[in-house]
Order: structure tokens, then C-alpha cells, then sequence
């Protein structure tokens, strides 16, 4: 691809850096983030990528939100697949959270990110703004103590999947997604 066509197509080139940035970050760690790193990975200038993210700040907002979207895309996906709408929101971030469907990575990218929630207050401010709004269209599940234990169930699924611990008791993992989908049915 010339410098001329990435000037005509500024969404491959975003795109291309949000993957570059996803790669830096899923071997290396958040932390290992820079903008030089990115621009080198994608095979972009640096003012090429800063005119599309115009500090590190920004690129690691702008992966956080790419995340989200994904992770978003495959909940609803999930909805749209189930005819029951008792607990189908939390039904969906389980399954959402359980299987992802993107790259391999993602689930790691994910665990860096809800580390940088720790002690990122405007990462977690958009993360509590995700979860109100979903809260907001999908209120069979507000105020659900089983969906909240639910949803909670999934954070450490994907969580232990980040670590890379419980690999050996794969049946067992089933199992208890199992018994969460149908906890979900009582909501």
C-alpha cells in the first residue's frame, strides 16, 4: 500500500494501527506500549500515527474502546441468537466472555486492560459507562442478584483464560459454564 492510498483510506490505516497496537501489547504487555513500536509495526511513519492517535494516551483509549466494540459485536451477536429474553444479556456476556470469538489474543488483551482499570480511572469511567448503557437496553437483567453473579462468573473466566491458569481442568470449566447458562433461565 502507497502513502497515497492510505491518505484515501484513513480506516484501514486506524485499523491497522489498533492492530499493531493490539499485537505490542498482547506479547509484550500495555506497559510496553509506545508510539514508535506501533508506527514501526504497522509500517507507518510516527506522524502518521499520531495523526490518528495524537499521544500514547489516546492509542491505548483507542484500543481500550476497539476491545470494547469487539467485545460488544460478539454480545450482541449472542443476543440475536437467543429467543428467551429472561437473563439473555447476562447469558450472552457469559458465552461472550467464555468463547471469544476474535484473535487468540484478545482474552489477553483484555486482562491487560482490566489491570489498567486498577488504577486507570478514565479507562474504568468508559467501562462503567459500557455496562450502564448495556444495563439500560437489556433491563430483564437489571437488579438481578443471579445475573450480577453471573456476569461476575464471566469476568473470571476470561480472567483465568488471560492468566493462562485451569487449562488442565477444561471439563470441569464446561461444567460450570454450563450450570451458569442455566442460572441464567431463573433470572
Amino acid at each position: 500500500m502507497t502513502n497515497n492510498n492510505r491518505k484515501r483510506q484513513p480506516e484501514i490505516v486506524r485499523e491497522q494501527l489498533l492492530a499493531s497496537a493490539a499485537s505490542v501489547a498482547a506479547e509484550r504487555g500495555l506497559g510496553a506500549l509506545t508510539l514508535d513500536l506501533v508506527a514501526q509495526r504497522a509500517g507507518v511513519s510516527k506522524g502518521g500515527l499520531i495523526h490518528h492517535f495524537p499521544s500514547r494516551r489516546a492509542l491505548v483509549e483507542g484500543l481500550f474502546n476497539h476491545l470494547l466494540a469487539l467485545f460488544e459485536s460478539s454480545v450482541a451477536n449472542y443476543i440475536s441468537q437467543d429467543s428467551n429474553p429472561r437473563g439473555r444479556f447476562s447469558r450472552a456476556y457469559l458465552m461472550a466472555s467464555a468463547f471469544p470469538v476474535g484473535d487468540p489474543d484478545e482474552s489477553k488483551l483484555h486482562g491487560a486492560f482490566a489491570l489498567a482499570m486498577s488504577n486507570d480511572e478514565h479507562l474504568a469511567a468508559i467501562w462503567r459507562e459500557w455496562v450502564a448503557a448495556q444495563m439500560g437496553k437489556h433491563s430483564e437483567d437489571v437488579g438481578s442478584a443471579i445475573g450480577l453473579m453471573v456476569r461476575y462468573a464471566a469476568d473470571g473466566i476470561w480472567l483465568e483464560a488471560c492468566a493462562g491458569t485451569g487449562a488442565d481442568c477444561a471439563k470441569t470449566r464446561a461444567s460450570a459454564i454450563d450450570r451458569l447458562i442455566e442460572l441464567t433461565y431463573s433470572i
